[in-house]
């Protein structure tokens, strides 16, 4: 393997680790006492991580728009 390609190998495997750990970084959904309803009229839709359709930035995915858990902070 010439120096480039691997550099380039070396690149994409330093990327893949970090997307693995940057996942491995969300709390579990039981951690974090995640329902797939609101709670008092807060739900994931109206919340600063959620990401249409499914997925949260800081709880492992996937989420309901209309669910809730103890991170929720409204959006601003």
């Amino acid at each position: 393997m010439g120096l480039a390609a691997g550099a380039l190998a070396l690149g994409s495997a330093s990327a893949a680790g970090l997307a693995a750990t940057a996942a491995a970084a969300k709390a579990s959904q039981k951690s974090v006492d995640y329902q797939s309803h609101p709670k008092a009229g807060k739900g994931c839709n109206t919340c600063n991580a959620f990401q249409p359709p499914s997925k949260c930035k800081t709880v492992e995915s996937p989420v309901e728009a209309g669910g809730w858990c103890s991170q929720y902070k409204k959006n601003a």
